[in-house]
């Protein structure tokens, strides 16, 4: 059997991951890591729980002094978690 045209690795892995349902649970991984390095180590460290759903990255602050930094910087955050992800998938921040 000869194939039609040349498929790359990447395509053919994005393809298997979509099929077999894991694409979902990779990209919320890659937004939470992108989180961890925008916000830092020392903001990562007061963050409890990390959930995306549906274009809205929500974390829970254990710090109000912390939240209200992060607050204040939301909009830069998000722009800079897109960067990292290469497109702009998370809209908005909601910090607890």
């Amino acid at each position: 059997m000869r194939r039609e045209r040349v498929v790359k690795v990447g395509e053919l892995f994005r393809d298997f991951l979509k099929s077999s349902g894991l694409d979902d649970g990779i990209l919320r991984m890659r937004i939470f890591e992108a989180w961890d390095e925008v916000v830092g180590e020392k903001y990562t460290d007061y963050t409890l729980e990390k959930f995306f759903k549906e274009g809205r990255l929500f974390c829970k602050i254990s710090s109000s002094p912390a939240r209200n930094h992060l607050f204040m910087e939301r909009l830069n955050i998000v722009k800079k978690i897109n960067e990292k992800l290469g497109e702009d998938i998370v809209k908005v921040l909601i910090l607890k």
